[in-house]
């Protein structure tokens, strides 16, 4: 164990340790769960990358030695690799990112100095007055923040995208197996399976675009308002370099905040200090994304439930084998899943509600457990949909014989003959029909109503889920048209 001391004492050290001081106090005061920043190596890797950007930027202002500034920027390289995750013990539940900076100081700062003189300690680059020049916790985290919410939101659109091109290739290979359509689970007039999946796929593209749009809104990061939005501390040319900077060490476009309107110079950054509500509108977003996943996965239950008294339209792929109790490999684990995704994505969706009017008068401090609740619903997403297009979506089959079965006994086919004699008849049509178990098309040639050749095209399942092809049918069958 090394000693080591600031300005509230004396600490111990671990010898290993690339962490300092500062780090200890942290993960002792925040010693709340076994959750740390070991198991956020994105947001690790982001720290790093600010730092190193930092650093580049404050020697080419000359306010940091370029011998000092290049040690950084090595250590930062070897931090962005993953080299030092287990290095970042303070828990995850810290005020705004203050430990979890320092930590990073001093992770950055030892191995710096131990490139220069061969052994840790800050004989050469300190923690704060090197690696941390020009920043502060509250500009530092919140850029942090951006940096992992831009990537993490761009990892799942591309997941949400693959779930809907499994949807769509779905919609292809049913588009002409006709179902019976339900309304309030009750039996209504027939579409198909084409048209269902094909609904659902809209539904997470409209949803998923919302998404894209706002993912922009990630790009504009405070990096350079250090504690409050002023830039206290920061040196001449600092500001003019250090967003090219970041953008070409985090790999896309990073800018200041602005406002063509304001009356208070710097007012987008005063507010981007002050307030966290992005995250309320990105916890809404995802949210709603997980929402409709999980509103397909109600209907793929109901449409799936048996195997003998349940609907039995559709059949999900087997994944795992189950109790003997509960149908076995039939039970739908996926669609399980995703339910608890979507819980998880509410409660992460109130949390980051309540953070918005939490906090003090000038820096958004709440909004660590709301910026965790996006990460977990990110990684739910990226991770869960992808296996719910592989291993549900992909490999749905569909009971045809069941399915035609029950499109031809509805009797909400009598619509037909309501639309050309008008609902009365069309009613006792259904009713007579439901009576004595026969199909609303047997039910009208029995009562001579239509010939069988009209019959036959007029209850044609196909053309029924055609609106097109509906309507010219309608104008061949005009003549019949008699309604009081």
């Amino acid at each position: 164990m090394r000693r080591e001391k600031d300005a509230l004492g004396e600490l111990l050290v671990p010898d290993d340790a690339y962490y300092g001081i500062q780090t200890v106090r942290c993960a002792q005061n925040h010693n709340v769960t076994d959750h740390t920043f070991e198991e956020l190596p994105q947001v690790i890797r982001a720290l790093a990358e600010i730092k190193k950007a930092c650093a580049m930027t404050n020697a080419k202002i000359g306010a940091l030695e370029e011998h000092k500034a290049q040690a950084i920027v090595e250590a930062c390289n070897e931090v962005i690799e993953g080299r030092f995750n287990d290095q970042f013990p303070i828990n995850i539940w810290r005020s705004h990112g203050t430990g979890a900076n320092m930590n990073a100081n001093e992770v950055i700062a030892n191995r710096a100095n131990e490139i220069l003189t061969g052994h840790k300690g800050y004989d050469q680059i300190h923690p704060n007055t090197h690696v941390n020049m020009c920043q502060s916790s509250n500009d530092v985290y919140p850029t942090v923040q951006s940096i992992v919410l831009f990537r993490m939101i761009g990892e799942a659109l591309e997941s949400i995208k693959d779930l809907e091109s499994a949807l769509g290739e779905k919609a292809k290979e049913f588009q002409h197996v006709v179902r019976l359509g339900r309304t309030c689970l009750q039996d209504a007039v027939p579409n198909t399976f084409g048209q269902v999946f094909g609904g659902w796929q809209h539904m997470m593209y409209r949803n998923r675009r919302k998404l894209e749009s706002y993912r922009d809104e990630y790009r504009e990061v405070v990096l350079g308002a250090t504690v409050l939005g002023t830039g206290m501390g920061q040196m001449p040319g600092y500001s003019e370099r250090i967003m090219s900077n970041l953008s070409n060490v985090v790999g896309f476009e990073v800018r200041w905040p602005t406002w063509n309107d304001e009356v208070i110079q710097d007012s987008a950054v005063f507010d981007g200090m002050q307030n966290c509500d992005h995250n309320m509108v990105l916890g809404g977003l995802l949210k709603a994304i997980t929402c409709g996943a999980a509103r397909i996965c109600s209907d793929l239950c109901i449409l799936s439930s048996g195997p003998r008294s349940g609907f039995g339209e559709i059949k999900l792929p087997h994944v795992f084998t189950g109790p003997a109790s509960i149908g076995g490999d039939d039970y739908p684990y996926i669609p399980d899943m995703i339910y608890q995704i979507m819980q998880q994505s509410i409660i992460a969706d109130h949390v980051a509600t309540l953070t918005v009017n939490e906090n003090d008068s000038d820096e958004a401090i709440t909004d660590g457990a709301s910026f965790m609740g996006s990460i977990e619903t990110l990684e739910n997403i990226t991770k869960g949909f992808r296996l719910f297009s592989d291993q549900c979506i992909r490999g749905i089959t569909v009971n045809q014989e069941r399915v035609q079965e029950n499109a031809e006994m509805s009797t909400s086919l009598a619509t037909m003959v309501s639309a050309l004699f008008g609902y009365p008849i069309g009613t006792k049509i259904a009713q007579k029909a439901y009576r004595e178990g026969i199909s609303c098309k047997s039910a009208a040639l029995e009562d001579k109503l239509l010939n069988p050749e009209v019959a036959e095209e007029l209850f044609d399942l196909q053309k029924l889920t055609d609106r097109e092809a509906m309507v010219e049918m309608f104008r061949r069958c005009g003549q019949l048209r008699h309604i009081d």
